[in-house]
């Protein structure tokens, strides 16, 4: 806004003197159960209307799947041809653990693999990806990818179901809120990145990496905008069947409907569109209910 160093005074007087620890970090594990996973799951599901399909014959990708909680759901609920993948060496051993744990190893298998190495010669009914596109680089790419590994054996297959936000361009979508005290809307937008990037080393996870960009922290922003994404679907060939923008202000009924009516506008889409949650079909599938959008 003023430049990286005025930028860097005034967020400074809104930052917090938490450090954690890398260790910190990794305690996630005492956080995962199969209670938080249904929960997670029911959430996403619910809010693509209950369309998630459970079914025995449909094999499924779980793409960055982190600890596994979505694959483990799948498979506790009778999903018997599950695969869920992440990067991340650490989570994909606590995944592999509590399979064993739940007795589902026969059903659901995790791999160490980065998502732009997904082989073509697999094939999947499924493809699911839970909030991670954000962090994806090269989202592009990625999405070809996941197309060219989609196939349906059985009706109903052959789709592609994504939740991800907030997208970087939204008001909290530079992931940064984390280490102010106050919640300021846009800072990604309206301040330098050199100066986000000044705080961020000083003040939250000074061990965990010294990124000088956002796409290169340790979680990784890709900077894709809603109206990007928009167009790669389109460029693909992907056919709508639900798109729900801002599923969080269901609870209120009248500001999703300004949200939904400002979403029209092409030029304030990007910065209001903040999570997506949506399903999409290959369009050599025919569909096995009725289309529904909504922007």
């Amino acid at each position: 806004m003023f430049g990286k160093t005025i930028d860097y005074r005034l967020l400074r007087l809104f930052a917090h003197g938490r450090h954690p620890e890398e260790e910190e970090l990794r305690q996630v594990e005492r956080k995962l159960s199969i209670e938080s996973a249904e929960a997670r799951f029911e959430k996403w599901n619910r809010r693509l209307d209950n369309e998630i399909p459970i079914d025995p014959a449909m094999r499924f990708l779980d793409v960055g799947c982190g600890m596994g909680e979505m694959s483990l759901v799948l498979a506790q609920r009778g999903c018997k041809h599950v695969t869920g993948i992440d990067k991340d060496p650490y989570y994909i051993e606590v995944a592999k653990r509590c399979a064993r744990q739940m007795q589902l190893q026969d059903k659901v298998t995790f791999e160490c693999m980065n998502v732009h190495d997904i082989p073509n010669e697999k094939k999947y009914d499924i493809v699911l990806s839970h909030e991670m596109l954000e962090h994806v680089e090269r989202p592009s790419d990625f999405l070809r990818r996941i197309d060219g590994v989609l196939e349906s054996r059985v009706e109903g297959g052959g789709r592609v179901i994504i939740a991800f936000g907030p997208l970087f361009h939204s008001p909290f979508g530079d992931h940064t809120n984390r280490f102010f005290r106050i919640r300021l809307p846009w800072t990604g937008v309206l301040f330098s990145e050199d100066a986000l990037m000044r705080l961020r080393r000083e003040f939250w996870r000074p061990v965990a990496d010294q990124a000088e960009s956002f796409e290169d922290t340790r979680e990784g922003l890709n900077k894709m905008r809603f109206s990007e994404f928009l167009r790669y679907v389109e460029e693909i060939g992907w056919k709508t069947e639900r798109l729900i923008v801002n599923p969080q202000l269901k609870r209120w009924p009248a500001l999703q409907r300004l949200s939904n009516l400002l979403l029209r506008a092409p030029l304030l889409r990007d910065y209001l569109a903040a999570s997506v949650y949506a399903i999409y079909r290959r369009p050599s599938h025919p569909a096995s209910s009725a289309v529904t959008a909504r922007p």
